[in-house]
């Protein structure tokens, strides 16, 4: 038995050097390429194929052999969209959203779509950390500064959102008839909306509840609950509902269609696809891959090379990983 542990834990210290040693090697990579002339193909390469808390390691390591911010370093040696997604994966995914957050609602004007996106899109434990975050590194509450940026329904819906408990994750059968048959009552059956049983449906239920709803509700009214919702309502409180209900339906799907319309649409819209890969790179980037695959015939990756180029391309190819 003591010969057994003795084994085991000395396998368990041998790793715990090697990770050490790797961690080193790598930021000793990123000193290199960061010293002698910008070597971005190997931060790229060092960078995307870490987890976020192996590059703060290797961050750490840099700062003890540069004797300098590893961040600031990339800030001063990287440019354009390469630099904007390095940045980006030097932060945690919450960190991540909180500022895209942030960007979205200061300043003149509030961009409205980068705001649906990130909140409608969130399970309820990833907006509870993002809200965290949030107050950490701007000092200030997520609602409140919603609610000073947006107005009516739309704020109502987000604000909802932003405060939701955690469902039961127990589905009710009974419960299931009532809430579609809400939900029909409340829009498709009536003259005007009652938004407020709305929100209060989408946003109080879990999502394996909400599917089953979604799946009743067509037994109930002619429409699927998309159409209820572009016939019902409009601008960004449509825009809001139609997110929701794609992310309860199929999140990576919808996400897979966010990239295909932002990499396809005239003028590729760059700070999307940065967005979306960025922020999903730790939490489901192999399964958006599979479904954009599975959707558009052509992998996620072969789209990239098509409409893309240069570093901004090795990078997001990077964190695709490769074809499977």
């Amino acid at each position: 038995a003591t010969g057994s542990s003795l084994t085991t834990s000395t396998t368990h210290h041998f790793l715990i050097m090697m990770f050490y040693v790797e961690i080193h090697f790598y930021a000793f990579s990123v000193v290199c390429a960061l010293t002698l002339g910008v070597d971005e193909q190997t931060i790229i390469d060092v960078l995307t194929q870490r987890t976020y808390s192996q590059r703060r390691d290797v961050a750490f390591a840099y700062e003890r052999r540069a004797k300098k911010d590893m961040i600031s370093a990339l800030k001063g040696a990287l440019s354009g969209s390469l630099e904007t997604v390095i940045l980006g994966l030097m932060k945690s995914t919450a960190q991540y959203d909180a500022s895209e957050i942030r960007g979205s609602i200061k300043g003149l004007g509030t961009d409205e779509e980068t705001l649906i996106e990130l909140l409608c899109s969130r399970s309820n434990d990833e907006l509870l950390e993002i809200k965290k975050v949030y107050k950490e590194l701007f000092k200030k509450d997520l609602e409140k500064d919603v609610a000073g940026d947006t107005s009516g329904n739309f704020a109502k819906l987000l604000l909802a959102l932003t405060k939701r408990a955690e469902p039961s994750s127990i589905v009710d059968y009974e419960k299931i008839d009532e809430d579609a048959r809400a939900l029909y009552d409340a829009g498709v059956k009536i003259k005007g909306t009652d938004v407020a049983t709305w929100i209060s449906i989408m946003s109080e239920r879990s999502v394996p509840h909400l599917q089953k709803v979604f799946q009743r509700y067509k037994s109930y009214s002619p429409y699927d609950m998309q159409e209820s919702i572009q016939k019902e309502v409009k601008g960004d409180l449509q825009k809001s509902f139609l997110v929701l209900v794609q992310c309860f339906e199929n999140k990576q799907l919808y996400f897979a269609k966010r990239l295909n319309e932002a990499m396809k649409s005239k003028g590729a819209k760059e700070k999307i696809v940065t967005r979306i890969i960025v922020s999903r790179c730790e939490v489901d980037l192999k399964k958006i891959c599979s479904e954009y695959k599975a959707n558009f015939g052509q992998s996620l990756q072969n789209t990239i090379i098509e409409h893309t180029k240069g570093d901004y391309q090795k990078v997001l190819l990077g964190l695709c990983g490769p074809e499977v």
